[in-house]
């Protein structure tokens, strides 16, 4: 299952928003405000009905484009279905299913449990751990009480107001993947353990060690082990990611289809470089791609670090604000892999920071003294930029050479 569209009108701030997907990265970026969050929680809103969290108006339509095994859908909410409420108590005119395309079946949100097989996944931007102590095995939910759920708890997912159970998650692997029936089980517990050194930062060794009769799960970090809720914020962040896709697969799909490096699906987050170094920011993309190779990620990023990651195709633009009444965004054909981040601040995201500013600033009073002949006004200038640039500037090192040449000009 794969999401291929969406479409918006007239929800929140947003006009008229139509939006193509790819089936394997999607990197949503833009400023603050622009609507990244409220993108995942609109497709939320396609799949199950829920008056709380946004802001219809009269002519308000949602809709999202999903394509499973060949076939091609639209779940959400067509023309004239809105009856004006109050502020994020609004009522339903009529059922409306979205407007019809050829070869695509559209229906209305409360249908997406009986179609869908994997229904997708979504994850908020707060990912702590905090402690909680097991007592033991917890009986698990069947499928089709686990599909319910992450239909119809998809918006306080995406606003991490509904708890995942990740400790619990472990503590019943280490009780079942022995068991003769979990062999699927355990083939993804074993994927995990391989694979968690692969995902972590260079030289972190990140390594799952042991459940003792404590029932603690201890990992390793660095070469020293760590209790479950030790680990840092980072680490914490992924492993919450990680944990959330696989009892996902697992508990969704039917016997025989559970393996999470077959399974496909879509899986939405929000905010994916929150609480990660930079340096990890640029391989996690990579390694979530090994984890799950066939799995359709869509995730909403301010990072700089994280865009040089994503490839061709990968990166969707949003605006700052909406004054025209339609949008159409798609992946752009290109990749920021050879840009610096400061670049990809400037020229992609529009950042001027202070600092930026101050050095152009600076730059510029360089350059100008240059063009007065002031040789004091210049060394004054050059001592300030001096004080906050990189010692390798190229700037610097053209300044340099032409206070060294105004001063043997001088002493000539």
């Amino acid at each position: 299952m794969t999401i291929e569209a969406l479409h918006i009108k007239n929800v929140r701030h947003f006009p008229e928003i139509n939006i193509s997907f790819n089936s394997g990265f999607n990197f949503i970026t833009g400023p603050n405000g622009c609507g990244k969050t409220s993108l995942l929680a609109t497709i939320a809103h396609c799949l199950a009905w829920n008056p709380a969290y946004s802001r219809f108006k009269e002519g308000s339509e949602y809709w999202v484009d999903i394509k499973q095994s060949g076939k091609q859908f639209r779940f959400g909410m067509g023309p004239g279905w809105f009856l004006s409420s109050s502020y994020r108590n609004n009522e339903i005119k009529s059922w409306n299913a979205p407007t019809s395309e050829s070869g695509r079946e559209s229906f209305i949100p409360n249908a997406v449990d009986k179609i869908l097989s994997l229904p997708p996944l979504f994850i908020g931007a707060q990912r702590k751990i905090n402690y909680k102590q097991i007592q033991g095995l917890s009986r698990e939910q069947d499928a089709e009480h686990s599909k319910q759920h992450y239909i119809h708890d998809s918006l306080s997912q995406i606003y991490s107001e509904s708890e995942r159970e990740v400790k619990q998650w472990l503590i019943n692997r280490y009780f079942i993947i022995e068991k003769e029936w979990a062999w699927e089980e355990k083939k993804n517990w074993k994927h995990l353990e391989q694979s968690l050194p692969k995902i972590g930062p260079f030289n972190s060794n990140f390594n799952y060690v042991r459940i003792g009769r404590d029932l603690e799960p201890v990992f390793s970090l660095y070469g020293k082990e760590c209790y479950l809720e030790e680990l840092s914020s980072g680490f914490q962040a992924i492993l919450f990611i990680i944990i959330a896709i696989f009892e996902w697969v697992e508990s969704c799909l039917p016997e025989g289809e559970r393996d999470v490096q077959m399974a496909s699906g879509t899986v939405l987050i929000d905010e994916l470089d929150n609480h990660l170094h930079p340096e990890w920011q640029f391989t996690v993309r990579d390694g979530i791609e090994k984890l799950f190779p066939n799995i359709q990620f869509i995730i909403t990023t301010h990072s700089p670090h994280l865009l040089s990651s994503a490839k061709e195709n990968e990166i969707i633009m949003l605006p700052g604000s909406y004054p025209e009444e339609r949008y159409d965004f798609s992946p752009s054909e290109d990749a920021y892999s050879g840009w610096s981040t400061d670049m990809i601040l400037k020229e992609l995201m529009g950042v001027r920071s202070l600092d930026n500013k101050r050095y152009e600033k600076l730059v510029h009073t360089c350059f100008d003294n240059i063009e007065k002949n002031d040789l004091n006004a210049l060394k004054e200038s050059f001592a300030k930029l001096e004080a906050i640039c990189h010692p390798g500037d190229s700037v610097l090192v053209v300044l340099k050479a032409r206070i060294a040449g105004m001063e043997a000009k001088k002493d000539d």
